[in-house]
């Protein structure tokens, strides 16, 4: 059918290409980053700081990574709520959408406020039902859209309306998901309705269970997965999507679901199911207990695009950011290392452990550089969650679902703040290079 197209398609791709040398010789920031690694600056903000490196007059330097929320280091944000025995990922919502921790009564007016507007309507409902696309993030897109013709005042910039709205689809985001997945992957599962009572990761798993509740050390360890994805930074390319649309004063809706669409691209939102991938090669290439000689000749294989996906990647070791160690890693292992022994999947946890420790300086060795990588969030969240008994097609929507209050609160900040319009300068090329 399209033998007749080939040769257009052909010349389009050749009149669409640009040698890659130009971008040296016009300067280009590619992907807005700098020839040292650090991020182009494009705003200002004030709800979190990402810091994994330090400029000194020989360059930058690896640097322990950190993560702030509104000033905060996340490790404190995290064991502030350890003593209290409560789910703390609205808490955690309220200090990065308004800017400090809220009173008992406020933090019950805004969980009073979120019940109010659990329920989908029942058009989306149908839409779900109806939806035919196989991907839970095309599904959420659609859905997230779709709430713009169930809104009131769907396009108000207004700053305190843009809050509302962020805790009014927040509370709705468990079942939009679920219900998402259960429509393309079971079919003949029980759909519940949520409970008012429970908070978002409660709500999810109780949904995702058909109604059956999840256990508190689940709940606890989900949400504490919901807070370390809440925020990280403004030039994230999802949160910079956000950014983007927003500076348009476009509407809630749509600046939401071109978050979605970005996160859903396999370069930003689906690492920790690549690691997942590259974890079950490795397993089934060597076991879950090798010896140090078999490790290393496997990962050697990878990074030869012998083995995996043939990328020649370690997936889950290095970031954009952080060089020496990833905060939010630091946090998590310790929930992925309670759960391994709950699973009896501690030989499993050994492994990662051991890539975590041989994979960088294996990784350094084979390309010959001194470049510092360490496990990122990624390496350990695809085996929390699946600890958790959560499927694969849910990692990606379930960051969404993490990520939906650093979305708002950049949106909020964009609404208030930026107040013109985001159009960085393309260069136009008339030729290829001799």
């Amino acid at each position: 059918m399209t033998g007749n197209l080939h040769p257009i398609l052909e010349e389009a791709i050749g009149f669409n290409s640009i040698d890659s040398a130009w971008y040296d010789v016009v300067d280009v920031k590619r992907g807005l980053r700098n020839a040292d690694g650090s991020g182009v600056i494009a705003g200002l903000s004030r709800i979190s700081s990402v810091i994994g490196t330090k400029k000194t007059a020989e360059g930058m330097m690896p640097v322990d990574g950190e993560l702030t929320y509104r000033g905060i280091p996340i490790q404190v944000v995290m064991a502030r709520y350890q003593h209290m025995d409560r789910y703390f990922f609205e808490d955690a919502a309220f200090l990065l959408l308004v800017g400090r921790y809220p009173t008992e009564e406020e933090r019950q007016s805004v969980l009073d406020y979120m019940a109010a507007n659990q329920s989908i309507p029942d058009a989306i409902i149908t839409l779900i039902k109806q939806d035919r696309s196989p991907n839970i993030m095309n599904r959420l897109m659609t859905v997230i859209s779709a709430l713009y013709a169930h809104d009131q005042d769907p396009d108000s910039v207004e700053p305190k309306e843009n809050l509302l709205k962020s805790w009014a689809v927040l509370a709705k985001m468990p079942a939009l998901i679920v219900y998402s997945y259960l429509a393309a992957h079971r079919p003949d599962a029980k759909w519940v309705a949520p409970d008012p009572s429970m908070s978002v990761a409660e709500s999810f798993l109780y949904l995702l269970g058909e109604g059956v509740p999840a256990s508190k050390m689940a709940i606890q360890t989900l949400d504490s997965c919901l807070v370390l994805h809440a925020e990280h930074g403004g030039g994230n390319n999802s949160t910079f999507a956000t950014r983007v649309v927003t500076s348009t004063e476009s509407d809630f809706y749509s600046a939401m679901a071109s978050a979605v669409g970005s996160l859903k691209g396999p370069l930003h939102g689906s690492a920790n199911k690549k690691v997942m991938d590259m974890m079950a090669f490795i397993i089934d290439s060597i076991g879950c207990t090798p010896t140090h000689d078999a490790l290393s000749t496997c990962v050697t294989r990878l990074l030869n695009k012998e083995g995996g996906d043939q990328s020649g990647k370690l997936y889950g070791l290095g970031h954009a950011v952080y060089t020496l160690s990833d905060p939010r890693a630091g946090v998590l292992i310790e929930y992925a290392k309670g759960l391994a022994r709950e699973c009896r999947r501690e030989d499993e946890m050994a492994l990662y452990l051991s890539i975590a420790e041989k994979g960088p300086s294996l990784f350094a060795s084979y390309k010959g550089i001194n470049k510092v990588i360490a496990p990122n969030i990624d390496f350990y969240s695809g085996f929390v969650y699946d600890c958790l008994g959560i499927p694969e097609p849910l990692y990606t929507p379930m960051f969404a679902m993490g990520r939906w209050v650093g979305w708002c609160a950049h949106r909020l900040e964009e609404i208030i703040a930026g107040k013109r319009i985001i159009r960085p300068g393309y260069k136009y090329i008339a030729q290829r290079l001799p």
